[in-house]
């Protein structure tokens, strides 16, 4: 049973958004980023296939650790997972040349932006 609660909790945490994890890990240093949220963004193709990359990789590094947390029991393990992939998840952002700021601006636009998200499922990564 403890198990299974450790699994849900931590499954709900990942699964929430993508960039849930990379989010929680950089609100303290961006509080401005909330306000961004409301506004239109200009997203360069390259921009988009930068954020794509990353949040494919992002995705990957989301699923791993959901498998991993499946199989343990111990809440610190459990913590160390999560702590192991929201810096899996910040590096993989940062790789693609994108800030986490940026990502995650990306990323909420395309939630609320029809024709962002459109572009994006035309690269073939939506």
């Amino acid at each position: 049973m403890r198990k299974l609660t450790i699994t849900a909790l931590m499954s709900a945490m990942l699964a929430t958004v993508p960039v849930a994890s990379v989010l929680a890990a950089q609100q303290q240093q961006a509080p401005a980023a909330a306000t961004q949220q409301a506004q239109p963004v200009n997203v360069s193709d390259e921009q988009l296939e930068q954020f794509a990359g990353a949040q494919e990789t992002v995705n990957e590094i989301r699923v791993d650790a959901m498998a991993k947390l499946e199989k343990v029991e111990d809440q610190n393990e459990a913590q160390e997972i999560q702590q192991q992939a929201n810096e899996d998840m910040v590096s993989a952002v940062k790789d693609s040349g994108l800030s986490v700021e940026d990502y995650n601006l990306i990323a909420r636009a395309v939630q609320s932006d029809t024709k962002l998200a459109a572009r994006l499922k035309e690269m073939g990564n939506g």
